[in-house]
């Protein structure tokens, strides 16, 4: 992933003999790893547009659709999908709004104008959540071994979303695609946690063939994290 996980910045070019800087995801230098065919494979999905908002959707939930065209979820723990466009339900009046990083500016503008006059506050955490999505036929066995959470099909269907701890890390997790050969789950954590959570995954995942993943060297504790589940 590391040659998808890095990009040129798009800020002014910097002085003759700078090098232009690059932006660098939390999981830069992870490649997508798996398992045996069909069974696990973990991959971070970079650069999207990740905004947090607070609404009312009884009084605001029009004014956002006409905006943003789509709807906010009407039960909670949904999502709604319209192309690339994501919505989750995080809290009765909070939502995390997914867009292609190339139409995030564009998305927020429009927003924000569309819900002029309305209560409400949109903050850009692009930066501050990665995504890192677990799929195959084993992605929920591998996930329930970090968290508490009900992941059986009927009790965690297509579009459900949760927030949990899973393992030491708290993240919201998405189930995008659920035909059990091709599960296909998104978990967005912290940044300052993607690395942990990335290696915790691929520890899980040991069974069924995925390779270990060596936590950077300068943080010991996640070696202790990841290891403290053999003893």
């Amino acid at each position: 992933m590391a040659e998808n996980a890095t990009k040129s910045s798009e800020a002014a070019a910097p002085p003759e003999g700078l090098t232009p800087p690059e932006r660098r995801t939390p999981l830069a230098l992870r490649q997508p790893v798996e398992g045996a065919p069909g069974t696990l494979r973990l991959a971070e999905m970079p650069f999207a547009g990740k905004f947090i908002l607070r609404l009312d959707p009884a009084s605001g939930g029009e004014a956002f659709r006409e905006a943003a065209g789509l709807d906010l979820p009407a039960a909670p723990l949904m999502s709604v999908v319209n192309g690339e466009r994501v919505v989750f339900w995080l809290g009765p009046d909070e939502f995390l709004l997914l867009v292609p990083e190339a139409e995030a500016a564009a998305f927020a503008e429009a927003v924000e104008k569309g819900l002029a006059g309305q209560h409400h506050q949109l903050v850009d955490v692009s930066d501050y959540y990665t995504a890192i999505e677990i799929s195959g036929r084993k992605a929920r066995e591998a996930l329930m071994k970090l968290t508490t959470l009900d992941l059986h099909p009927c009790g965690f269907p297509v579009g459900h979303v949760a927030g949990s701890n899973f393992a030491r890390a708290q993240g919201w997790l998405w189930l995008e695609h659920g035909e059990e050969e091709t599960a296909r789950f998104r978990l967005y954590v912290r940044w300052s946690m993607a690395d942990y959570l990335w290696c915790v995954l691929a520890d899980a995942g040991r069974e069924w063939g995925v390779p270990e993943q060596i936590p950077a060297a300068d943080e010991t504790f996640l070696t202790e994290s990841v290891h403290s589940k053999k003893a």
